[in-house]
């Protein structure tokens, strides 16, 4: 498997290639304007000498054709060499009146050539002349005046008549900047050799690329460790995710490893990378503490189910075996209204379990105009059929309309009036009542308070005890702690399902504080 490279390393080499870059474009551009600068220098020179040039050019300033003045002298090596250079001695004898050929010493500033008989022509300076089909050509090199040959004079015959500085090549010469004009039916051509130019220009470049590729490297490196001092704090946060990842969440149960302030005190990324660790952490925990609770209510629902199951099968096996006995028929008879009353009383449990399982599965539930009122009178008619010995009543009765399901109500107010029926003695008055929702009362999700209705059920009974107030609502809890009771006494799962009924309508229930009896408010949305 291919290692991957770090990021404190390809962010280096990226700051050093954009240095590069930078640089590059630098030393291109400072090349650029050097060499248009000199030029333009050397220009300036062109158009000094080229003004100079007709007032002292003449093709008769030319020498004659050369002669030997050395037997073994190489004619070839000379033509070879792309110019005919001065002789030191020997040579013609100057025309009378005329300026000096090729063949006497030669004096630095002397008449020497076609052109070069005054002062001020400085090193590398060509000149050329072209008057009636003959043509003329000499530059100073090497502090003597080089005429030159048929190929060189031909090149210099095609520059244009211009006037404007052009650049051309003479073998062995090197290279000039040259202008050429027409002065009195005479092509006129100076120049000025760019040999210096060049190499000034690629001096300068060779300079600036050595001193590019030290500040590239080095910016590399000082970027490679200010990269990874920056990144630093990103180390702790991978040390945090590992010590998560290496842990068993299903049975660890010490506090999860957060980030340090190096980290949430870090650049921003790094601190907002850090910050969302730490949010994960908190979120991964509550979410274990939670479902720690659910599986400890699990486990305690399972405990609670089992035995309120059991104790009913026990009487059913019991009472079964009695009724398989020698037995009289009124004996025979008890023993199966006994286990018929213990089967109602397991069916109604089971039933009460899966309802409970049914909403805690998020099932939805009908969502329309019920008028409660029918609602509250029919049970308060079947509480009364059951339990004529209390009192039961109907209150404060508003004519409005409840957003929900009916049957769910119709559970709600059944479950509520058996509490109340189990829960307290002989005598008891127990009323009934629908209002608009007080102010202060919690508002339905997306819906405001005033659009509220409350269905409170109250009784003057002995209340709940203290010690179960808070959990009134949890599963299998009842006002006596012990797990057998009579047969009027409750499962404990009524008003669970009363919370998790109003709860999937949309509303809420709450026991409220009371000096006498028990009052429990159901919160529903009004239609």
């Amino acid at each position: 498997m291919t290692r991957r490279r770090s990021l404190a390393g390809r962010l280096s080499r990226a700051l050093a290639a954009c240095v590069a870059l930078a640089l590059i474009v630098m030393v291109a551009a400072s090349t650029l304007v050097m060499r248009s600068w000199m030029l333009g220098n050397m220009d300036s020179e062109l158009h000094r000498l080229s003004q100079r040039a007709g007032e002292h050019l003449d093709v008769e300033d030319a020498p004659d054709d050369e002669v030997d003045v050395d037997d073994d002298s190489d004619d070839d090596d000379s033509d070879d060499a792309g110019a005919r250079t001065t002789p030191q001695s020997g040579g013609r004898a100057p025309r009378p009146g005329g300026p000096i050929v090729p063949g006497g010493p030669v004096v630095p500033g002397g008449p020497t050539g076609p052109g070069f008989g005054g002062s001020g022509i400085a090193e590398g300076t060509l000149q050329y002349v072209s008057e009636d089909g003959q043509a003329a050509g000499a530059v100073v090199s090497n502090f003597s005046v080089t005429y030159l040959n048929e190929p060189a004079l031909e090149i210099l015959a095609h520059v244009p008549t211009d006037g404007a500085p052009h650049t051309v090549h003479l073998k062995e010469l090197g290279t000039f900047r040259v202008t050429s004009q027409v002065v009195d039916d005479k092509t006129v051509l100076v120049g000025v050799q760019m040999d210096s130019v060049d190499d000034v220009v690629l001096m300068l470049v060779v300079v600036e690329v050595g001193l590019s590729l030290v500040v590239a490297i080095a910016a590399g490196f000082a970027g490679r460790a200010w990269v990874r001092r920056e990144l630093r704090p990103l180390g702790v946060v991978r040390a945090a995710a590992a010590d998560i990842a290496r842990r068993d969440l299903a049975d660890d149960a010490e506090e999860l490893t957060r980030v340090g302030e190096e980290a949430t005190s870090g650049p921003v990324e790094v601190a907002d990378v850090a910050g969302a660790l730490n949010s994960m952490i908190d979120a991964v925990e509550d979410g274990m503490e939670r479902r720690a609770r659910s599986e400890a209510k699990l486990r305690q629902f399972v405990a609670d189910a089992s035995h309120e199951l059991r104790t009913p099968l026990a009487s059913v096996q019991g009472y079964a075996q009695l009724a398989r006995r020698d037995i009289d028929e009124a004996s025979r008879t008890q023993a199966l209204e006994r286990i018929s009353s213990e089967g109602a009383r397991m069916a109604s449990l089971v039933e009460e379990m899966l309802t409970l399982a049914r909403l805690d599965g998020d099932r939805a539930l009908k969502r329309e105009n019920v008028d409660v009122i029918p609602l509250i009178l029919d049970a308060l008619s079947d509480a009364h059929v059951v339990a004529p010995d209390h009192a039961w009543e109907l209150g404060e009765a508003a004519d409005v309309q409840v957003l929900g399901d009916e049957a769910a109500l119709r559970q709600i107010l059944t479950n509520l009036l058996a509490n109340a029926r189990v829960h307290t003695p002989a005598g008891t008055r127990v009323t009934v009542s629908l209002s608009r929702a007080p102010q202060g009362a919690e508002p339905v999700k997306g819906a405001p308070a005033s659009s509220m209705l409350t269905l409170r059920v109250a009784d003057d009974g002995p209340g709940i005890p203290a010690e179960i107030r808070d959990r009134v609502f949890d599963r299998f809890v009842r006002g006596d702690s012990s797990r057998t009771r009579d047969g009027r006494g409750s499962s404990g799962l009524g008003m669970s399902i009363v919370e998790s009924l109003a709860r999937a309508m949309g509303g809420s229930v709450r026991l409220v504080d009371s000096e006498k009896g028990t009052v429990i408010d159901v919160t529903l949305p009004a239609a």
